[in-house]
């Protein structure tokens, strides 16, 4: 049976907008996002944006610094194996994340991330906030499982976890695990401290099912852009009305 003790009854729930570069963050801040994400979803689920597009954020955030969190995809795990690391992340990024997918027959998939995240770090200098990624449709993506994900984002120290799809075919987070199976992780990864979001093709009309689940970060694309295309651009008008409705239904749940 599913317990309900969600963040929508308790707190507000922060929206994680995903922008793929520098025109699209203006819109993502006005409509109301709570955390600023880059990805290129031309590249995939976790798409990273490509060097040039990182310089030109780098020059933004030096001349426009933002107060909110801002997160970075670095694409999937398998993509970097046996690569020299040497990207250069931006100041102004505070979490980063990057996907499993195709990492399910890795018998030492869990090292090669942790050897990743260390590369990062030295090549930076600096420690980051890591947010683990699990796909719902795991089996589809050849991923580990979420439990997997979780457990090793509770041994890593990760400061959260985000549970999101990788195909982005028409399905979203709601067709590939139901709400006491999302319930169960978040509820785990929350006594453990981490933070949790949920991703993957999220609308309007899903909030009121997630009323029933405490995620602290909804994160969306294809919500934010015109005519609910992810490829297409984020609109400042379609980020609002989806934080407007997320804070409708946080009281509509408070009042029932």
């Amino acid at each position: 049976m599913l317990l309900v003790s969600s963040a929508l009854n308790s707190h507000r729930v922060q929206l994680l907008v995903s922008v793929r570069n520098r025109d699209e963050i203006a819109p993502a801040l006005m409509g109301g996002c709570d955390i600023l994400d880059f990805k290129d979803p031309f590249q995939g689920a976790l798409g990273m944006i490509d060097a040039e597009t990182l310089c030109s954020i780098t020059e933004y955030f030096e001349s426009h610094p933002v107060e909110i969190p801002v997160s970075l995809a670095l694409g999937e795990l398998i993509e970097w194996s046996g690569n020299r690391i040497a990207t250069r992340i931006p100041s102004a990024i505070t979490y980063l994340k990057m996907g499993l997918a195709h990492t399910r027959q890795m018998a030492d998939w869990y090292s090669d991330w942790q050897d990743f995240k260390q590369q990062i770090e030295e090549t930076n200098q600096t420690t980051f906030q890591w947010i683990a990624v699990a796909y719902a449709d795991w089996e589809q993506a050849e991923a580990v499982s979420p439990q997997e994900v979780l457990t090793a984002a509770i041994d890593s120290g990760c400061a959260g976890l985000l549970i999101d799809t990788f195909f982005k075919q028409g399905q979203s987070l709601l067709d590939h695990l139901s709400l006491d199976e999302l319930n169960a992780l978040i509820e785990q990864a929350q006594s453990q401290r981490l933070k949790i979001a949920l991703a993957g093709s999220l609308r309007q009309k899903d909030l009121a099912a997630l009323s029933g689940v405490s995620p602290d970060i909804i994160g969306i694309r294809s919500a934010a852009c015109r005519g609910n295309l992810r490829t297409d651009s984020v609109q400042e008008q379609a980020v609002r009305d989806f934080r407007r409705q997320l804070d409708q239904q946080s009281a509509l749940t408070r009042s029932g």
